[in-house]
Order: C-alpha cells, then sequence, then structure tokens
C-alpha cells in the first residue's frame, strides 16, 4: 500500500487506537504491524469475519483473553529440548486455561444455531485442561514446588527431613 495515502489516513494512529485495545502485549505487538489488504477475497473475508465477531460480542458479550504472555522464546526452548524455568511453565499453563476459556466462547450451545466464518478457528482451538492442571499442581508458586510434583523430588525431600 502506498505510504503516502497511509500517512495522509492517520494509519499510524488508527493502528495505536487499536493497540490500545489488547490486553496483551503479543496483541498490541500485531495491531501495530497491521497494513491494509489490496487483496479483494482477503477483504470480504476479513469483513465476514469482522460481522460475524460483532454479532457474537452483541449475543454472548465479550471474552477475556487473559495476559497473554508471548512466549516465542519459550517455544524455542522446548525445540532445542531445553528446560523451561517454573515461570515459562506457568505462562503456559496460563495460555492453556486462555485457550480453555476462548474455546467455550466459541462454542455453539445448541446444534440448530447457525454456524458463521469463526467456528473453525474456534474447533481448531485444543484446550490441554489436563497440561494446564498438572502444571498447577506441581508448582504451587513462582517460589514453590509441590513434593509430590515427582517421586524423585519427593523421594529427596523426605530424605532430607529424616
Amino acid at each position: 500500500m502506498n505510504e503516502k495515502v497511509l500517512k495522509t489516513l492517520e494509519y499510524t494512529k488508527i493502528r495505536e487506537m487499536l493497540a490500545a485495545k489488547a490486553n496483551s502485549a503479543p496483541g498490541k505487538k500485531r495491531c501495530r504491524e497491521l497494513v491494509p489488504s489490496t487483496d479483494l477475497d482477503e477483504i470480504k473475508q476479513n469483513q465476514r469475519h469482522t460481522a460475524d465477531a460483532l454479532r457474537r460480542l452483541f449475543k454472548l458479550g465479550s471474552t477475556s483473553f487473559g495476559n497473554i504472555k508471548d512466549l516465542g522464546l519459550t517455544i524455542r526452548s522446548l525445540e532445542i529440548g531445553s528446560a523451561l524455568s517454573v515461570t515459562e511453565l506457568l505462562n503456559i499453563a496460563g495460555l492453556l486455561d486462555n485457550v480453555t476459556r476462548v474455546r467455550a466462547y466459541g462454542r455453539r450451545n445448541r446444534d440448530d444455531e447457525p454456524t458463521d466464518s469463526l467456528d473453525e478457528y474456534f474447533e481448531l482451538l485444543a484446550p490441554l485442561t489436563g497440561l494446564a492442571n498438572e502444571i498447577r499442581r506441581c508448582i504451587l508458586s513462582e517460589d514453590e514446588i509441590a513434593d509430590d510434583a515427582s517421586p524423585k523430588l519427593k523421594s529427596i525431600r523426605r530424605s532430607m527431613m529424616q
């Protein structure tokens, strides 16, 4: 898109206004990186998504995405086989909690409800509730790991008490 047109339209200000509505650092970053599309099919699809999102908002109200952390470095650490810190594990549990909440928000309550262009995105979300629960069971706080987080840890702590 023509930079002069974007400047005339004060597009940077529009992106900043949108970023101010995002409640996570990754969301704010994505808002600031948005560029207008010139592809007519993409524009029509985005307008459908927007109309469907508005319908959901009017019908169901909004949902919270919580305080999503940028997990890019955490994911890269996992890909190379590194161990994760307690904070990173808690951030993953938080993301998984958000996935569960957002998936439930997108769920149809009745089979006769009409579908919309957002359904496929909600269905792609895979809540890993068991994993989130296990992380929270093992990690009591950023400073404390549960004695029974693993059999080995339980054994070590038990032997230290004797």
